[in-house]
């Protein structure tokens, strides 16, 4: 990038080669007019107060901020000199830049951009090339700008960085350094559009061998009355001012500016025009009124999270932050009127049941929202849908399994033709996990826990959809039943509101929102919104744990699938806590547990940290947080469960195979020597004996004393209160509630909100999570799911013979 400078050589240059400097100093990628210290772009040129491509024409570390992509045409009038025509497309990491001044002086510039919200970096390059053979040399800026606050930025430019010469005149180093402030966004409870209406900044600039009584000031200002109308204007220390106004569409902009010199003389005036991708939120757009599509489907998640394991096959889960922000954003987009949800198969009740209230807040607003099921659908399906104002389902579409199931295989018999035997120890009656291996049938205690989360599944459904569509339960018990029902059939029921297509659907919402039958329609996740906020604070915290427990690094294998590292969760809630802004963490757990080591020391981590930094926990329990996913949640400050969840299984197994069976069919004779009476029970070749599954199920009650003192220490509960709920029990959301192993029901927004409460950030304080979700792998692994070099190492994980499991079964469906 190149800027105007006071050249070293002050010997006057020929008639040609003086127009040709003037050139340069026209075309630069900083251009000036004489008289004047600072290109003409907008009016209040800043090299701190820039977030679109007029500011990266000065700072090269400001693109990219405003727009995820902009293109930016100017012409600038000198008067009497000449025209200059500039452009500039600038997206996120890069941005190029180019000049043509009447005469036929050229530049062509190339900026790589980056950094984080607080702190941002450019390099620009620029190459002039004059006419005739006039030569062309090459120059270097470097810029800096900072957003430490939401109130305060800085900015820095160093130009000319290599002294670059043309024509025989070399150029000084220049520095520029600028301060801005929005005084409005000092207010706590300013929203981002407010606190953007007034900004102030001040900027001086300096050559490198010029004293510094030369240095020169400017102070400028930018007012937004209205969204999309900004008045711009800036006075230098010499005399001169600018006067600026810019025009504001959803993807397109106008800035015009004018320079004026210390005698009243007008130096320059500028014309722009802006493409870009991000929304504005601007009057000039009050009439484009639209409804936003949301599509969902496949099994909702705090994370994608995808893998293949033996025991849940290839299932992926799909991100469910994306719907929440687009729902969010439905919601506080005046231009948005109404919402489409194309419902194609999702599920993960806990999941939708924290969708449901989102729906709920743009119905109280006024914007309607209907469903559509082109395919039909499942339990999922229906239960977001009956939150919603219309369902509209095609002739075709399919509603079938609309009921509960729960299937229970055993395979000690099938094992035993083989030569297998697993022996296992668990201690709670209803610790069920891999007792379909060790067992023939299913115990009275398991069958107890199946059916009273059947019956409380059931309950939450039946009772949220029967209210949300006021039908008689009866009715809706008898589409529960698990035969195929056509979409005449749920209308006739009062399930739906209308057979129809996509078309119909949003002709309902054109009349419903005063758009007509053909209403504009807007995928909202490809239309992001215009970045208004130089910082948004994040006092708050989120850790995601998802995931079967293990020790190490997070990662997957074939018999557990994706798994949490007791390593990387560490480290994440380690940053997370010694973050000097955060003021309280939130633990959003998923987890049926796992490893008991790995609990622990996750556990460990969770109590040293609230101690050292004296910041609240609060944990965040997703569809399944349980044994394990209990453990390492016991001392949170406080804990949220949807009524979906399934948590408990307060309890321990340990399990080892046995091959001896199968090495005595095929032949294979084993001598063993030891040092140890119990050695053999290590062994993958022994079957346990008497004593030695003794030994293990005193072990395993050990253990399963010390879980139940954790969570009754964290949860501030006598042993026998815990020990009653416990035996490996599994409760639903509100079932837990009750034994107060959870304190209130809410998905992950009521437990941000009591952190905020804990935190003492106020309740309308615009906010940004700081949130440590689960790494992703390169390339290659995301691929194939682990590098090969990994793939044998963890095909067959079985669990370690003698390792203690706080895992629970995941046998019940939504």
């Amino acid at each position: 990038m190149i800027a105007p400078a006071r050249p070293t050589h002050r010997a006057v240059p020929a008639p040609a080669v003086a127009a040709l400097v003037a050139a340069w100093l026209a075309c630069a990628a900083l251009p000036v007019a004489a008289g004047t210290d600072a290109p003409l772009l907008s009016g209040h040129e800043s090299v701190a107060a820039g977030d679109d491509a007029t500011g990266f024409l000065i700072n090269p570390a400001a693109g990219g901020l405003r727009y995820p992509d902009e293109l930016l045409l100017t012409l600038t009038d000198f008067e009497p000199s000449g025209r200059l025509y500039r452009g500039a497309w600038v997206r996120q990491s890069i941005g190029l830049s180019t000049s043509i001044v009447e005469g036929g002086v050229r530049t062509y510039g190339v900026t790589f951009h980056g950094g984080t919200e607080s702190m941002r970096a450019g390099l620009g390059i620029t190459t002039l090339r004059a006419p005739a053979n006039g030569g062309h040399t090459t120059d270097y800026a470097f810029g800096l700008l900072a957003h430490p606050r939401p109130w305060f930025a800085w900015g820095a430019v160093a130009d000319h960085l290599t002294r670059p010469s043309v024509l025989g005149v070399r150029f000084d180093r220049d520095y520029r350094l600028g301060v801005a402030v929005r005084p409005l966004a000092i207010l706590t409870h300013a929203s981002e559009a407010r606190a953007a209406m007034l900004t102030l900044s001040a900027d001086v600039a300096d050559d490198e061998h010029a004293p510094l009584k030369a240095s020169r000031l400017r102070f400028g200002a930018e007012i937004e009355p209205v969204p999309g109308l900004l008045l711009r204007g800036s006075l230098e220390d010499h005399g001169g001012f600018r006067l600026g106004i810019g025009l504001l569409g959803v993807h397109m902009g106008y800035h015009g500016s004018r320079a004026w010199g210390g005698d009243d003389r007008i130096l320059a005036t500028t014309h722009a025009v802006s493409l870009h991708s991000g929304e504005d939120r601007t009057v000039l757009a009050a009439g484009e009124r639209r409804i936003a599509v949301v599509p969902l489907a496949g099994v909702l998640g705090d994370d994608a999270i995808g893998g293949f394991s033996i025991l849940d096959g290839g299932e992926r889960t799909e991100p469910v932050r994306p719907i929440h922000e687009t729902l969010e954003r439905a919601l506080r987009d005046p231009r948005t009127r109404g919402v489409l949800l194309e419902l194609g198969g999702v599920t993960n009740m806990a999941q939708l049941e924290e969708l449901r209230p989102r729906i709920a807040r743009l119905r109280e607003a006024g914007k309607p929202v209907v469903a559509y099921l082109e395919a039909g659908g499942g339990r999922g399906d229906l239960y977001l849908a009956s939150a919603c104002d219309r369902v509209f389902a095609t002739d075709e579409a399919l509603f079938e399994g609309l009921g509960l199931r729960a299937e229970r295989r055993y395979y000690r018999g099938l094992l035993a033709e083989w030569g297998v035997r697993v022996d296992r120890s668990s201690y709670g009656r209803y610790k069920s996990a891999y007792r379909n291996f060790s067992a023939d049938s299913t115990s009275p205690a398991d069958r107890e826990a199946i059916e009273r989360s059947l019956d409380v599944s059931q309950e939450l459904f039946v009772s949220a959809v029967a209210a949300d569509r006021r039908m008689d339960r009866a009715r809706l018990l008898a589409i529960l039943d698990g035969r195929h029902w056509s979409s005449a059939d749920l209308e006739a029921a009062g399930l739906i509101d209308s057979v129809g297509y996509r078309e119909q659907a949003l002709a309902t919402l054109g009349a419903m929102t005063g758009l007509g039958a053909r209403p504009p329609t807007v995928d909202l996740s490809r239309a992001p919104a215009a970045r208004r906020a130089w910082a948004t604070p994040s006092p708050i915290a989120v850790v995601y744990a998802a995931g079967a427990i293990d020790v190490g690094e997070s990662g997957g294998d074939l018999l557990m699938g994706p798994y949490m590292g007791s390593a990387t969760v560490t480290a994440q809630l380690e940053r997370a806590f010694r973050r000097p802004d955060v003021r309280a963490v939130v633990l959003r757990v998923e987890s049926p547990g796992g490893s008991g080591l790995a609990s622990n020391l996750i556990d460990h981590a969770v109590q040293r940290l609230k101690r050292e930094t004296r910041k609240p926990l609060i944990v965040s329990m997703g569809s399944v947080a349980a044994s394990g996913g209990y453990y390492i949640a016991a001392h949170g400050d406080a804990i949220f469960a949807d009524r979906y969840t399934r948590t408990g299984s307060i309890g321990v197994l340990t399990i080892k195979p046995s091959f001896e069976g199968w090495y005595a069919k095929h032949g294979v004779r084993e001598d063993d020597f030891e040092r140890g009476r119990y050695m053999r029970g290590t062994s993958f070749a022994r079957d346990w004996d008497a004593e030695i599954q003794a030994h293990a199920d005193s072990s395993i009650f050990d253990y399963y004393r010390g879980f139940v003192a954790k969570v009754a220490e964290g949860r501030g509960l006598a042993w026998a209160a815990v020990d009653s709920v416990a035996q490996g029990r599994v409760w639903m959301g509100e079932d837990a509630r009750d034994r107060r192993l959870v304190d209130a029901i809410g998905g992950l927004e009521a437990a941000v909100a009591e952190a905020r409460r804990r935190a003492r950030v106020p309740e309308g304080e615009t906010i940004r999570l700081a949130e440590y979700r689960r790494p992703q792998g390169g390339l290659l692994a995301r691929l194939i799911g682990r590098t090969m070099s990994g793939v044998w190492a963890r095909t067959f994980h079985l669990p370690a013979p003698g390792g203690i499991y706080y895992l629970s079964d995941e046998a019940i469906a939504d």
